[in-house]
């Protein structure tokens, strides 16, 4: 079972199920793996390794209706840190021109986010805050202490259909809550946080989240800069 290694995340089979678990403990040999889920690292739990598929497709080229696979692009190699962050060519530079480290912190796709038009039970929306909140915490964890900070929040749909990204604004709010769980933040009051400015960002197969931050320079500060 080479393919079951510890760090990898896989995803499941069934397209209507968008749960997606890491493999924290694996022996070759062991008949089963211990798994967490991929986005919170909760529910750590023992999944017989049968059920734990080196492809989403049978030999015969058939699509699997159960089990798990390997997440796409997924290598098994542990995350790397979140560093000072650069724009690439599909990415556009969400501060050009302005001054201050860069940071980018990017959320699992497949997440269910909260839209400010939907009404889910009380119940379902804390649910679905605490992992988006959790997602963001583990996502952050290279990013250093911030006094004060511009967030871009970017939503990267999963189809090209028009949208008001100002909508996923309680997501983005979760993200920030998590943000300060890890200390990058000591709060996301007015005095630290500058935005999220909210935009749309390029398609991504299953839709993510992602927080551009820009630490803010003492000269952006002496110049009031506001939200």
């Amino acid at each position: 079972m080479t393919h079951i290694q510890p760090g990898r995340v896989f995803v499941a089979c069934n397209p209507r199920d968008s749960i997606r678990i890491r493999i924290e403990q694996y022996k070759p040999g062991d008949m089963r793996a211990l798994v967490a889920d991929a986005a919170t690292g909760g529910r750590r739990r023992l999944m017989l390794v049968s059920g734990l598929h080196a492809s989403p497709t049978t030999n015969a080229g058939v699509r699997r209706r159960s089990g798990y696979a390997p997440e796409e692009g997924e290598t098994g190699a542990p995350a790397a840190s979140p560093q000072v962050h650069e724009p690439t060519q599909e990415e556009p530079d969400w501060f050009e021109g302005m001054p201050g480290r860069r940071f980018r912190v990017a959320l699992p796709p497949r997440l269910t986010l909260l839209n400010a038009n939907q009404r889910p039970h009380h119940y379902r929306r804390a649910e679905i805050t605490r992992v988006l909140r959790r997602a963001a915490w583990a996502a952050s964890r290279g990013v250093p202490h911030l006094e004060r900070v511009h967030i871009v929040g970017v939503l990267h749909p999963d189809d090209r259909q028009r949208r008001d990204p100002a909508n996923w604004y309680p997501s983005f709010k979760a993200c920030i809550d998590g943000l300060v769980d890890q200390g990058v933040l000591d709060d996301d009051d007015h005095t630290r946080v500058v935005g999220p400015d909210m935009r749309i960002g390029h398609v991504v197969k299953g839709a993510r989240l992602v927080l551009h931050i820009r630490d803010l320079t003492p000269a952006d500060i002496a110049a009031g800069l506001r939200k």
